[in-house]
């Protein structure tokens, strides 16, 4: 009853606001029981990678064409957020990749099979061909058959579709969506430590 109240009160609010909104609207403790009822979307934006390029000797393994990669505080930060995705038991429809090596990492790491790679997640600058835009925003209204749907992205996607986020966007922070309702205005922000701390 009190999710039905909820979720009832956030449809009002999202009518009652522009769809450029981009305050937070859940707090964290209601985050967890909405997304454990599936249906939502996670676009976050890959684990820390430092903009230094790797060498030879530094690439991590597979990452053949020398890409940014995770730093340290990256990897394990990506392993925590699987762990705590597994442990608040939230159901993931599907985990879809952007082709780049550290978002693909940030997969991995959390320990996600199955990943799907999407070439509309890869666009990392904020100013993106209008195609690209209207095939990001496609996508983002399709709401997963089951589960929720992860997509692990790059601030340059995450940005054009919300221009006046403040602060901009952290690296390895989710924007969660409710596709139903409106694309650009958000339900939460939540940093990729948050997840460890949710209950």
């Amino acid at each position: 009853m009190r999710l039905a109240i909820s979720k009832f009160l956030t449809v009002l609010f999202l009518l009652l606001v522009s769809n450029t909104a981009i305050s937070q609207i859940l707090t964290k403790e209601e985050i967890v029981p909405l997304l454990k009822n599936g249906g939502y979307l996670i676009f976050m934006r890959h684990a820390q990678a430092p903009t230094e390029l790797p060498t030879t000797t530094t690439a991590s393994p597979g990452n053949l064409n020398l890409e940014r990669q995770l730093d340290g505080k990256g990897r394990s930060d990506a392993a925590a957020f699987g762990e705590a995705i597994r442990r608040l038991e939230i159901p993931l429809g599907s985990v879809e990749s952007s082709p780049s090596y550290r978002t693909r990492q940030t997969a991995r790491l959390a320990g996600f099979n199955n990943v799907i790679i999407q070439e509309f997640l890869l666009q990392e600058v904020r100013e993106i061909p209008d195609s690209v835009l209207m095939t990001l925003r496609a996508e983002l209204e399709l709401k997963s058959e089951s589960g929720n749907r992860l997509l692990i992205s790059h601030s340059g996607n995450i940005s054009a579709i919300f221009p006046d986020l403040d602060p901009y966007i952290s690296e390895g922070e989710a924007i969660i969506i409710d596709p139903t309702l409106s694309i650009t205005a958000p339900l939460a922000r939540v940093l990729i430590t948050d997840w460890q701390n949710f209950e």
